[in-house]
């Protein structure tokens, strides 16, 4: 029988299938994330905005501003010392915008302005590689991402906080994506110690458009521990 609207096409629940095979589903398709996201269908990201996915075109900040750009290009114009012909642009897609997307397993959903230091040799690096563990040596640090704007993987974040609060004062607010506020689990101690330290830097409990980051950033209070261990609890890998 010919599906005749949307309330039929619901109760066929077309989405537990594939609703391209659906002649009216074909229409429905641009409304994907209304329709098949708040069934649960595998391979879409389930949150409190049963309206959005991760790989929504709607890019937002943390404060449901746009996402303002986590801007490479214009940092090295502004430091020739910093140029980065290695690494020109960041995010997933390398286009100097810490996006969320649904293949993006590391979520580099967090924007950082990496620190600026000279080696022995006078080779531009960030110190954040190199105190973070990552990198070995600062001749090493040199050879990865130099100083500047920088999309670095939530996870880590959350890991990095507990260990280097400091590094809170690197972030950029405007520039980090509005999914680290969904995606951060408040029952693991890393993850809601460092989204409580976001949400008080940028002032998200107050100054958020979204009612949902509002409300996640006072319950902090309740379920952050007063100090959370330094390993990474996430399974989604931990490298910036």
């Amino acid at each position: 029988a010919q599906v005749r609207d949307v309330h039929s096409v619901l109760r066929l629940h077309p989405c537990v299938m594939d609703c391209r095979d659906f002649r009216w589903c074909r229409f429905l398709w641009v409304l994907r994330f209304a329709i098949c996201a708040p069934l649960g269908v595998s391979g879409v990201k389930r949150s409190a905005d049963l309206m959005e996915d991760e790989d929504s075109l709607v890019r937002l900040s943390m404060g449901g501003f746009p996402l303002s750009k986590c801007d490479r290009p214009a940092y090295m114009a502004a430091h020739p010392e910093a140029k980065d012909t290695k690494f020109p642009h960041t995010g997933y897609q390398r286009d100097d915008y810490c996006g969320s997307m649904s293949q993006d397993a590391g979520s580099h959903y967090v924007c950082v302005d990496l620190p600026s230091d000279l080696t022995n040799s006078g080779k531009t690096y960030s110190p954040f590689w190199t105190t973070t563990g990552q990198a070995r040596s600062p001749e090493m640090a040199a050879t990865w991402p130099k100083p500047g704007p920088w999309c670095i993987c939530m996870w880590a974040f959350a890991r990095m906080h507990v260990a280097h609060p400091e590094f809170l004062d690197l972030i950029d607010c405007n520039a980090t994506n509005y999914w680290v506020v969904p995606n951060y689990d408040l029952e693991k101690s890393d993850e809601c110690l460092a989204l409580q330290a976001l949400c008080s830097h940028c002032s998200l409990r107050y100054t958020s458009t979204r009612e949902s980051v509002r409300l996640k950033c006072a319950s902090t209070h309740e379920h952050c521990p007063i100090s959370g261990d330094d390993s990474c609890t996430s399974s989604s890998g931990c490298d910036a």
